[in-house]
């Protein structure tokens, strides 16, 4: 087996493997997730723009730490979204928009909550396990790990499909919408 084979393979079993806890309540949809590495490296991850570089679809063009408006980019090159900080608390709470959504992120040591209040609910499955890859590649890294960060199509590849089945399952929305939406 090579080495990019093995890799991938490797990155493949974490991120179906990867243990998180996901709820669905009115207001939002919530993922936790224990990751490899310190509340501070977590942090570090979370809110600094080359590090976020490395495992997020969400590349701002300044620091998350500072209440106001920020754009991003998923790659260099496409158009930006607003990425504007809403809010922050020390070094474990940060609350931000991504495009017409607000992610608000929570560290308590290395346990990793996410809470996504979404502008279209029925797509929760879709970006639960679009996340669930992404916090994969985060916790490889955090673990010493080389891994390249795997977003947009990329993550057709490695089981996004699967994990949004199994999403919509666990979140009881088989047709991947939203309670009280019709098609």
């Amino acid at each position: 087996m090579s080495a990019v084979s093995e890799n991938a393979s490797s990155i493949d079993r974490r991120i179906a493997e990867l243990p998180v806890a996901v709820d669905l309540t009115e207001e939002a949809v919530i993922l936790e997730v224990d990751l490899a590495g310190t509340g501070e490296q977590i942090w570090a991850h979370l809110t600094d723009p080359a590090l976020l570089a490395t495992w997020s679809p969400i590349v701002p063009e300044s620091p998350l730490t500072e209440v106001g408006p920020v754009l991003a980019r998923e790659n260099p090159g496409e158009d930006p979204v607003a990425a504007d900080v809403l809010a922050t608390a020390g070094d474990h709470a940060l609350s931000h928009r991504w495009g017409d959504d607000v992610l608000e992120w929570l560290v308590d040591e290395a346990r990793l909550t996410l809470m996504m209040k979404l502008a279209e609910p029925q797509h929760a499955p879709a970006h639960l396990a679009g996340w669930q890859v992404c916090l994969a590649v985060l916790d490889a890294r955090l673990d010493g790990e080389e891994q390249e960060r795997i977003v947009g199509r990329d993550a057709l590849e490695h089981g996004w499909e699967q994990l949004r089945a199994r999403f919509a399952e666990e979140l009881d929305l088989p047709d991947g919408q939203a309670p009280g939406q019709e098609a």
